[in-house]
């Protein structure tokens, strides 16, 4: 039998094997297009390890902002002032105290609203490492912020504390404002930062009014706050007694 001419079928020891079918190189996308896609939308990542130790960090971040605002404020206004210029009564006295407390707090509530609305963060949630995110983005704007902070009383009081452990992490403000709180972006040097401000804040006072004066606001407060906190105890045991009657 003649063997017919390589490659025609006729013999299998010749008929050579098939060409491997080429496989198309798959394009990888390089580091940096890989580096700008992930810093083009941050990561929101759970704010701490236990669901109860959120809710803890975040209260406590927020009677952080509050104390160090509001008592820095009011601590001015006692060494500055001698006249409330809203009530006109001396903030040497019990009622005039009050009144300037109250400024001050008014003032720490516009702050916090501000912080959250173009920064994102306030002193008190630097220190623990949180940040305000909404979707896509790390600022939330006025209108957000000012949603957090109107709803915030009704989450502190009733029920913030109980929405705040589930998975999601959200309070009713988050909820309506469409914004959730985890970790800061500055990660470890978050805290170092708000530690650092808190201790700018709390020297303001001792830059502008002298170390007497400063002194003589902390007294203040020691001999003006115990009656103020007696008196706001007084009032609200006077109401859950009211609505237990009913």
């Amino acid at each position: 039998m003649t063997p017919g001419p390589v490659g025609d079928g006729t013999c299998a020891r010749c008929n050579p094997r098939r060409p491997a079918r080429r496989r198309r190189p798959r394009i990888r996308p390089s580091r940096c297009t890989r580096s700008s896609r992930r810093r083009s939308r941050p990561r929101a990542r759970p704010s701490t390890g236990h669901p109860l130790g959120d809710a803890f960090a975040r209260l406590f971040a927020f009677g952080v902002d509050l104390a160090l605002v509001a008592g820095v404020v009011t601590l001015l206004c006692y060494a500055l002032i001698a006249i409330n210029p809203i009530t006109g009564l001396p903030t040497n006295t019990q009622r005039g105290f009050d009144a300037t407390l109250g400024l001050g707090i008014a003032i720490a509530l516009v702050y916090v609203w501000v912080a959250e609305a173009f920064t994102g963060t306030t002193i008190g949630k630097l220190l623990f490492g949180l940040h305000v995110y909404a979707r896509g983005t790390r600022t939330i704007g006025l209108t957000r912020a000012f949603l957090r902070g109107v709803l915030r009383p009704i989450d502190v009081l009733l029920i913030g504390g109980i929405m705040v452990p589930f998975p999601a992490r959200r309070r009713l403000g988050d909820y309506a404002a469409g914004t959730m709180v985890a970790r800061t972006p500055l990660r470890g040097f978050g805290p170092l930062l708000g530690l650092l401000l808190a201790i700018v804040l709390i020297g303001i006072p001792l830059v502008l009014v002298g170390p007497t004066r400063t002194l003589a606001g902390v007294f203040a407060f020691a001999e003006f706050v115990p009656p103020l906190a007696a008196h706001l105890w007084q009032l609200a045991s006077n109401g859950v007694h009211q609505l237990i009657g009913r």
